[in-house]
């Protein structure tokens, strides 16, 4: 038998380690308190009977604040924007004279692109500005 053996030294060291795990149990802050307590209610069954028990958690798509804006109903200014334009080119292609149509009402356009450029999050969603020759295309990209 080894003379580190000794039965009452190891009861002394378990009653150390207990006692480390009280005093830091009682040092912890609220949120270790809350979560305790979460963790009792678990062992006690307060979350057996939950209707959701056993089915995947849905989590939605991107972070919290789009969540938000999404079920307030708002969209970003440069959305709207680019709804705005995609509206303005639709009225230039429903018009029976193609031809007819005048420069400032391209200038008219592409300066919103220009703003739109500016405002989106990503560069890879900016657009090229709209000319006669790529009208029918430009559409197809705003839509």
């Amino acid at each position: 038998m080894d003379l580190n053996d000794d039965p009452k030294e190891s009861a002394s060291a378990a009653e150390e380690d207990q006692s480390e795990e009280k005093e830091r149990r009682s040092m912890s802050t609220s949120s270790g308190l809350l979560e305790s307590a979460i963790d009792k209610f678990a062992r006690e069954g307060g979350f057996d009977d939950s209707p959701l028990k056993g089915k995947p958690i849905k989590i939605e798509d991107g972070d919290v604040l789009t969540g938000i804006m999404k079920n307030a109903n708002y969209q970003p200014a440069w959305v709207e924007l680019r709804k705005e334009i995609a509206a303005d080119i639709k009225r230039l292609l429903e018009r029976t004279e193609s031809n007819a149509i005048p420069e400032t009402e391209f200038e008219a356009i592409n300066q919103k692109i220009i703003k739109y450029n500016r405002m989106v999050p990503n560069p890879q969603l900016q657009k090229g500005l709209l000319s006669e020759v790529n009208l029918h295309a430009a559409y197809d990209k705003w839509e």
